[in-house]
């Protein structure tokens, strides 16, 4: 199965690239891919688990902007690599990677970005049309 990776300890990892750069074969995707269901498991919006999450969220969002030259270079170098996404367009796949980085806002601008990411993902009409497609088209294949 492609986009797995293996940890150290064993744990299975899902890396989805073509998500990560931009290639999402749905239309109209949201820019993370959390579901209302998801903060709903949390406690909701306003609950502690969820500002928990949030707040983690943007712990390792500037964290990794601060690693994103290193990020970048990698990208750059894996052209070759088995990673199509990558491979067919290393360019398109550098400059998305950089983009979501959002590298000319300061951390506070960061996580105001990042926030409005979250909001606007857990509230995006299309993916929960799509949910309710793919839950109707699997009750029917019973």
């Amino acid at each position: 199965m492609d986009n797995l990776l293996l940890s150290t300890s064993g744990k299975m990892v899902h890396i989805d690239f073509g998500f990560i750069l931009g290639k999402d074969p749905k239309l109209f995707p949201p820019p993370m891919k959390i579901s209302l269901e998801m903060v709903q498991a949390m406690g909701g919006m306003e609950s502690n688990d969820f500002r928990k999450f949030r707040g983690y969220c943007f712990t390792v969002f500037n964290t990794l902007r601060k690693s994103a030259n290193l990020i970048l270079n990698l990208i750059s170098l894996m052209t070759d690599s088995n990673v199509q996404d990558i491979r067919d367009d290393p360019d398109k796949a550098v400059m998305k990677v950089q983009e979501n980085f959002q590298l000319q806002k300061t951390d506070e601008e960061a996580i105001q970005y990042f926030r409005e990411q979250i909001n606007f993902s857990v509230s995006a009409l299309f993916p929960q049309v799509f949910d309710a497609v793919h839950k109707w088209a699997q009750y029917w294949r019973k």
